[in-house]
């Protein structure tokens, strides 16, 4: 410990001999799954990189709203710093003990400016520095009174001295949360010796100063040691007001390999094809040649397949380690390839040693004869229905999945199925899926269609203020290997509600169902792609998924499909539909909040018929016109346009 001090304190001296400015403390809670700390951090951290002068930033990663495994490595002393200011949500920020507060309103190029301008009562420097083995990291933080006049504690035992190792950033390679931040800056990871921080002594007379001196182990969970760094500040518990803070720089550790997953393949010949050779790509991220490691991949989290690599790596070099050919089970499966122990010893860098999420599709090659039904009731909360699979582009799982009204904290009245008649349905949450995110649901492979057949769903939607979410529905009758778009609408020709700012959950009557011809696929064996494409507006929901030559519970008019124009409409609309048996019709327009603004009966002979609206009175917007005859129902959208 000797040599330790000595050490250290040459570090320090020259510094504390000349004196030190107040460096601002900005104390930051934010969270991987948070969605407005993704939005506001990049401002934040702009800000405070442009006064790197006058700020020490630390942050700490809280345990909600979701999954965070920066908390979840040392959630104790992340609690302990939300419990000391009360923070209740995120993102916060405190600047030198004031706070909780918006980042925005909190830590301003004038608060800091303030902050920075006022004289700190004691001189605070830190200094860290690596054990030979790399286990253990060594910190001095010297503290001293270079002023005139006596500091003084607010009461007694209330002056602490609180240390921080932290990670200057972390790196993942896929997002670790909801919120698609893939990079953090200044992460807590470890407080010496915890959050309670070391209690200082009461009164410092002038010239008085003190060394404190700590050995920590370096946590195992720490990303990527040449990140690791040191934050130390004086805090008052009996106002929390910071008295100055201190940080240190991260240094370059030359005596570890650092070895990464470069690349990471599985392809399959297709989507009813399981069959893969999985390949990592290996490659030396440091400047140690490399000799040997441990290389693996897991399929859905399960035990790891494992091969032990040996060769030769050059700094930027890289090696193809080849596995045996696995067949995939039926799913959405999800693989993770990863390196470990170069050379047999630590990795300097743990962050590049997974690859992110692949994702490998692959259905039951055995088709489901048709008629095909899936109304989502057998389905569990958070998951797509059984022998369906879901692609995606994002590196995490979009929030597509089955849902009832039970799974709500304040459910609705009403069943969540198509037209309010059955449980569940499938929810599309576009409220919170980042813009540019696609989602696919692909159903099982069905056989047995004919010229007769048709792909009947319901769908219900309903913009933000006006963003074009969308819904394309794709076939193939070659697994996947082609596809025929046979359905395409967003924004206002999706929607079956207005927009609205709160989460869209429909109502009965804000359903539409949809009918397309599966004509040109007869004889042959088909899968189903209902394509999901977010603008960051709001929720689409799909049920009802039915390959039939009827719908279930709801009959087209005629095989010919009804027609109406002009469309966009003025004044008027002509409704023409081929009548197979005479019948009294009844027509109602219907507004996208689920009102019936005109209803009219109309009586119509066998053939060819037309009905005529009169629109010149109905507002701009996107209507549905449906028309019931002899038990028989038919819907059309059009908008009125003046």
């Amino acid at each position: 410990m000797k040599n330790i001090v000595s050490t250290l304190l040459v570090c320090l001296f020259s510094v504390a001999a000349f004196g030190q400015n107040r460096l601002v403390l900005v104390e930051h809670f934010t969270q991987a799954s948070c969605p407005p700390c993704a939005s506001q951090n990049p401002a934040l951290k702009t800000l405070l990189d442009a006064n790197a002068t006058k700020v020490v930033a630390l942050k700490y990663q809280t345990s909600w709203p979701g999954v965070d495994p920066m908390n979840a490595a040392n959630p104790t002393e992340a609690a302990a710093r939300v419990q000391y200011y009360n923070v209740t949500g995120v993102p916060n920020s405190v600047m030198d003990g004031s706070g909780p507060g918006s980042p925005g309103t909190i830590v301003t190029t004038s608060t800091i400016n303030n902050r920075y301008n006022t004289a700190a009562p004691l001189n605070i420097t830190a200094s860290h520095q690596w054990t030979a083995g790399y286990d253990s990291i060594q910190i001095g933080v010297f503290v001293a009174n270079a002023g005139s006049a006596t500091v003084a504690s607010g009461a007694a035992g209330s002056l602490k001295l609180h240390v921080a190792v932290i990670e200057e950033e972390v790196n993942y390679p896929s997002a670790p949360g909801s919120n698609g931040e893939t990079t953090f800056y200044q992460v807590m990871r470890k407080m010496v010796p915890d959050a309670s921080g070391t209690t200082m002594v009461d009164s410092w007379t002038s010239g008085q100063t003190q060394m404190f001196v700590f050995k920590v182990a370096a946590p195992s969970y720490l990303a990527n040691l040449n990140k690791v760094a040191v934050v130390a500040f004086i805090q008052d518990n009996s106002n929390k007001s910071v008295l100055n803070a201190s940080r240190t720089t991260a240094t370059t550790i030359a005596g570890l390999p650092d070895i990464g997953v470069n690349a990471f393949a599985a392809a399959t010949s297709g989507l009813c094809n399981g069959t893969t050779t999985p390949m990592v790509t290996i490659k030396n991220e440091g400047s140690l040649a490399i000799t040997s490691a441990t290389v693996a991949y897991a399929i859905n989290g399960g035990t790891p397949v494992t091969q032990n690599w040996t060769g030769s790596l050059s700094a930027g070099a890289t090696a193809v380690v080849t596995f045996p050919q696995v067949t995939l089970p039926a799913g959405t499966n999800s693989l993770v390839a990863t390196v470990s122990s170069p050379n047999g010893t630590g990795d300097v860098n743990g962050m590049n040693n997974m690859s992110a999420p692949l994702i490998a599709a692959v259905l039951n090659s055995t088709p489901t004869p048709a008629p095909f039904a899936e109304g989502m009731e057998s389905t569990n909360f958070r998951e797509i229905p059984a022998g369906h699979v879901m692609l995606y582009n994002t590196s995490t799982k979009p929030t597509v999945f089955v849902i009832s009204k039970t799974n709500f904290q304040t459910p609705p009245a009403w069943e969540l199925g198509g037209y309010g008649q059955s449980a569940k349905s499938l929810m599309v949450d576009f409220f919170t899926i980042d813009s540019g995110t696609q989602a696919s649901i692909i159903t099982p492979m069905v056989s047995g269609i004919t010229a007769g057949h048709k792909l009947f769903f319901n769908h219900a939607y309903a913009s933000y203020t006006g963003e074009a979410d969308g819904l394309k529905v794709f076939v193939s009758s070659n697994c996947g290997s082609t596809w025929t778009n046979v359905f395409d609408k967003s924004g206002s020709a999706l929607a079956t509600a207005g927009n609205t700012t709160s989460r869209f959950v429909p109502q009965p009557t804000q359903w539409y169902p949809n009918t397309i011809s599966l004509a040109q696929f007869a004889g042959q064996e088909i899968i189903v792609k209902f394509e999901c494409n977010s603008a960051f507006g709001n929720n689409l929901w799909l049920d009802n998924f039915w390959i039939n030559t009827a719908a279930l519970g709801e009959d087209e008019i005629q095989a010919v499909q009804a027609k109406l124009y002009p469309n966009p409409a003025r004044d008027a609309v002509k409704v023409s539909l081929q009548v197979s048996e005479a019948g009294e019709a009844l027509v109602e327009v219907i507004n996208l909040n689920g009102q019936t603004v005109i209803a009219q009966t109309a009586s119509v002979e066998a053939g060819m018929q037309s009905i005529d609206l009169n629109v010149a009175d109905l507002a701009n917007g996107v209507y549905t016109v449906k028309i019931a005859l002899n038990d028989r129902v038919e819907t059309l959208r059009f908008t009125v346009q003046h």
